[in-house]
């Protein structure tokens, strides 16, 4: 009996490690494509005005790509923020990107800080992009 639920649990076991690297396998698909995807648009968004200083690429159990995005505070007015997200309605990975802007101002804006005219935009896609959007040159990265 005990050997009986012994090569039942092993044979279980077995099978959750297949399902686990089927799924390893989805996610990894998954990424790439997103990461496909930002790469993909990445033109676009140094059309906004934005200049890419750094683009790297990050291998793991996991890929990431990373890119660094400068540009001018006074490039993204509310006015030009509103217009751009009608523009790019259609484009979710673009309107994300302007979204994450137009917040960070935004809430700069209620802080009484000076605007500098630095923008800076870290992108990183992995299973979850994040977005960092900061004003001025932050010294802790």
């Amino acid at each position: 009996m005990f050997k009986s639920l012994f090569n039942t649990l092993q044979e279980a076991g077995v099978l959750v490690m297949d399902k686990a690297g089927e799924i390893n396998d989805a996610a990894k698909e998954k990424i790439m494509s997103t990461i496909d995807e930002w790469v993909a648009i990445l033109p676009k968004i140094q059309a906004l005005g934005l200049e890419m200083t750094s683009f790297g690429v990050s291998m793991s159990i996991s890929p990431v790509l990373m890119a660094e995005l400068r540009g001018k505070t006074s490039d993204f007015t509310p006015d030009r923020l509103t217009d751009l997200l009608k523009e790019y309605k259609d484009v979710k990975t673009i309107k994300f990107l302007l979204n994450v802007i137009k917040t960070t101002l935004a809430l700069h804006q209620k802080t009484k800080a000076p605007l500098n005219e630095v923008l800076i935009i870290k992108l990183e896609v992995k299973l979850s992009p994040e977005i960092k959007v900061y004003i001025g040159k932050p010294e802790l990265l």
